[in-house]
C-alpha cells in the first residue's frame, strides 16, 4: 500500500506491556484466541491491566520453556535516531505495531484497536484528539533499544509435547466441521506465542499539515542538513508537538521534560527527542533510564502446525484463515 512504501523506516513499537513484566501473560509456547481477544497486548496497551479475567493465556505445551532460548540483541544504540514518515493514519499504527506479528493476519494493530474511542487511542501517541482526524501525515521519532529476543526451537512444534487434552482433540477433529475448528480455538486459542523482544522504545510523534509534511519528506530525500532537519522537527513547520513517550519506562518520561527543551526560533522552548542527536551523553542518560522488560516485539504462530496430519492442518488453517480475514474486514 503507499502509505507503507512510504514510510522510510519501521521503528516505533507499541506502548504495550511496558508496566507490567513479561510474566504478565506474555509466554512462550502458550495458545490465544485472536479471534476473541487479544488480550495479552490490548488489555495492556490501553492500560486495563487489572482486569485479568480477560487477559487470558492458555496453557497449550508440557514444559515449553524447555524448548526456548534466550538471545541477547543489545546493540550499542549511541546516536541511532530514527525518522519515520506516515502520510495517514493507518500508516501510523503500521508503525506503531511494528514488531508485532501474528500469521494470517494482514493488520495486526485492527485485532487491537476496534472499539477504542479516538481519546484513548491518541493518548498512547502522546498527541491531542483533534490530531486523529482526517487529513493529518505524521512523522515519529524514536530511539529503539531492544535487550533479549526469547523464542522457541526451530523444530519446537516437533519437539513440543501438547497437553493430552489438545491432542486427543486434533485427533478427533473432523475435516469440513467447521464448529471443531472454532470450538477448539475458543477454548485453546488460535495463535501460539512463538517468540518475544524485551527491551524499550522512545519516540515522539509530530503532526502535520501537508504541505509542510512534502516539505519536510522531500529535504530528507535531498539529504537534509542537520539544522535544517532541526527546524523542520520544531513548531516552526508541526501542527502539534506529540510529548516524548516511552514504552516501558515512567523515569525516561520525566527525564525528557527537563534535558531535552529545546528553544525555538521565536523565543520559546519545547521538547524534542532529536535533542540526542549527537550528544551521547544525553544518550547515555536514557539508556540508563530505560527498562529492558517491555514487550517491544511478539511473533504468533498459528496453532494448526501442530497438527501432524497435512490434509486436517490445511483445513485447520483455511477455517482460521477465513474467520481472521472476516474479523479484519469488519473492524
Amino acid at each position: 500500500m503507499e502509505a507503507l512504501a512510504m514510510a522510510t523506516v519501521l521503528l516505533l513499537v507499541l506502548r504495550t506491556a511496558g508496566r507490567m513484566g513479561p510474566a504478565g501473560n506474555v509466554d512462550i509456547g502458550r495458545g490465544v484466541d485472536v479471534l476473541q481477544r487479544f488480550g495479552i497486548i490490548g488489555d495492556v496497551l490501553y492500560g486495563d491491566v487489572s482486569n485479568t479475567k480477560e487477559m487470558v493465556t492458555h496453557d497449550i505445551i508440557e514444559g515449553a520453556d524447555r524448548y526456548a532460548e534466550v538471545l541477547n540483541v543489545t546493540k550499542n544504540h549511541t546516536n541511532l535516531l530514527n525518522i519515520t514518515f506516515c502520510p495517514d493514519l493507518d500508516c501510523l499504527f503500521d508503525v506503531y505495531f511494528d514488531g508485532f506479528q501474528v500469521d494470517l493476519a494482514d493488520k495486526p494493530w485492527k485485532l487491537l484497536t476496534t472499539s477504542r474511542s479516538r481519546h484513548m487511542i491518541s493518548e498512547r501517541f502522546g498527541v491531542p484528539d483533534i490530531a486523529m482526524g482526517f487529513g493529518q501525515k505524521f512523522v515519529i521519532v524514536s530511539y529503539k533499544r531492544p535487550v533479549k529476543r526469547i523464542k522457541t526451537f526451530d523444530n519446537f512444534t516437533q519437539l513440543a509435547e501438547l497437553k493430552s487434552t489438545i491432542s486427543d482433540k486434533f485427533k478427533c477433529m473432523s475435516i469440513g466441521i467447521e464448529s471443531m475448528v472454532t470450538d477448539f480455538i475458543t477454548e485453546h486459542g488460535s495463535h501460539y506465542i512463538d517468540e518475544y523482544t524485551l527491551g524499550d522504545t522512545v519516540f515522539q510523534v509530530l503532526v502535520y499539515l501537508p504541505v509542510f509534511y512534502n516539505k519536510f519528506y522531500k529535504c530528507v530525500l535531498n539529504n537534509c542538513s542537520e539544522s535544517d532537519t532541526a527546524l523542520l522537527l520544531s513548531p516552526v513547520y508541526t501542527e502539534y508537538q506529540g510529548q516524548v513517550l516511552s514504552v516501558g519506562s515512567d523515569a525516561v518520561e520525566k527525564w525528557v521534560d527537563t534535558n531535552l527543551q529545546v528553544e525555538s526560533k521565536h523565543g520559546h522552548t519545547y521538547v524534542s527527542l532529536y535533542a540526542l542527536k549527537n550528544r551521547p551523553e544525553l544518550c547515555n542518560e536514557i539508556v540508563a533510564l530505560m527498562n529492558d522488560q517491555s514487550v517491544v516485539g511478539l511473533h504468533l504462530k498459528t496453532m494448526s502446525t501442530f497438527i501432524p496430519e497435512p490434509v486436517k492442518r490445511k483445513w485447520f488453517t483455511e477455517v482460521l484463515d477465513n474467520h481472521v480475514k472476516l474479523r479484519e474486514v469488519n473492524l
